[in-house]
């Protein structure tokens, strides 16, 4: 199991696509609060040209799980040591919800090696409504456990088309899965406690340098595209799509269309 002891504490990565052609910075994916990396596999095929890394964050997957919270101030510094520590020089940044986050922290510190920056579903602040749904998050853990809190978050995770497509998401058998892939109990608590130490990011977003690209999911009711736009108009430069038909987890949603835009954003020359 590939694993690198940084910032005191022990992260499970896989760098992926050594056939990938040398000149081409690294991709690197940042995952949701509560994701691994087995969370990118149905973008994987799209990206066998680009060399990519995915790393379960402390807390998460098979990473270790050391004492909370988990803000996202401390995940920036962990990515900056993984990525040192990897001898990654030149890369972009893709981070979704959480993981974008911790992109938008981590880039607007202005570290020479980001080439471009793609936040995906995220936000810039914890303003009162997101502070709300989250507390559900937590009581919902505190009072039910893991399934409790799968079952509260799932209607705001996924989109209406999705789940009307998919019912069998919303299934006992659908929610084991869920269950057996999340985080430990005392791991969601630290990634929660974490994640709403965050306050206002805007009035550092203008540090940013690197060309964005900001996407929300059209029906994405956890961070609707209102918090995206609100990034958009702040980072100088960025580019705000909204994904049609799309809620929170657009990876495994819609992933052709996320790669096309993915894609043709990467590839466009400067």
């Amino acid at each position: 199991m590939p694993s690198a002891t940084v910032n005191g504490t022990t992260l499970y990565y896989r760098l992926e696509g050594s056939d990938a052609p040398k000149n081409r910075p690294t991709l690197v994916l940042l995952n949701g609060i509560f994701q691994r990396t087995e969370a990118w596999e149905p973008l994987m095929p799209y990206l066998q040209g680009f060399p990519v890394l995915r790393y379960d964050m402390r807390g998460q997957g098979q990473s270790a799980v050391p004492e909370g919270p988990y803000t996202p101030e401390l995940h920036a510094d962990d990515l900056h040591a993984l990525l040192a520590a990897l001898e990654i020089g030149r890369y972009h940044l893709l981070g979704l919800s959480n993981g974008g986050i911790v992109a938008q922290v981590y880039a607007a510190r202005q570290p020479g090696g980001l080439q471009r920056l793609v936040l995906l579903c995220t936000t810039a602040r914890v303003e009162p409504l997101i502070r709300a749904k989250v507390r559900s998050w937590q009581l919902a853990l505190e009072w039910a456990g893991t399934l409790g809190r799968l079952q509260i978050a799932l209607p705001w995770i996924w989109g209406r088309a999705f789940l009307e497509a998919h019912p069998e998401i919303d299934t006992p058998a659908s929610l084991e899965q869920m269950f057996l892939a999340a985080p430990s109990v005392e791991a969601q608590h630290n990634l929660m406690n974490g994640f709403l130490t965050l306050g206002d990011l805007r009035p550092r977003l203008a540090n940013i340098k690197a060309p964005t690209l900001v996407l929300s999911g059209e029906e994405d009711l956890l961070f609707p595209p209102l918090y995206s736009q609100e990034i958009a108009e702040t980072i100088p430069g960025a580019v705000h799509r909204v994904l049609p038909g799309v809620g929170h987890v657009a990876a495994l949603e819609n992933t052709p269309l996320l790669v096309q835009h993915l894609t043709s954003f990467l590839e466009a020359h400067p």
